[in-house]
């Protein structure tokens, strides 16, 4: 077998397994700063989830808490209280009822790391 038969067959079993992992949809993206910050994540259209997470990058964050509104006017308050490294992710936070239509998601947050670089935070939802 030649080199790149070997090589897209290993891609190929590498996309197979990897597959439930591209069924979240990003819904937003923020900077943190060196404090204790209060952001939202507004989301666009008629969209409906069961459960979303929140990833972070560059920087460590310690989540306190988040607000998630949904369209018909209804919020659910999820205790995060943890630190999230750089490339980690929050664990999947069930949302409350069936698929529910977000409309935002605030977060109170505080990044953990005093360097000039900012963390990322991103929302995902499915």
């Amino acid at each position: 077998m030649n080199l790149k038969a070997c090589i897209l067959g290993a891609v190929i079993a590498l996309t197979a397994t990897a597959g439930p992992a591209f069924a979240w949809d990003l819904l937003g993206t923020r900077d943190v700063r060196d404090r204790t910050e209060r952001d939202t994540i507004v989301v666009e259209g008629p969209r409906q989830f069961e459960r979303i997470r929140l990833c972070v990058y560059r920087q460590p964050v310690h989540f306190i808490d988040l607000d998630v509104r949904f369209a018909n006017g209804g919020h659910q308050d999820v205790s995060v209280r943890q630190r999230i490294n750089p490339g980690e992710c929050t664990r999947a936070i069930d949302l409350n009822g069936d698929d529910r239509n977000i409309a935002s998601v605030s977060m109170v947050y505080e990044e953990t790391s005093f360097r000039r670089r900012h963390a990322t935070v991103r929302l995902f939802a499915e």
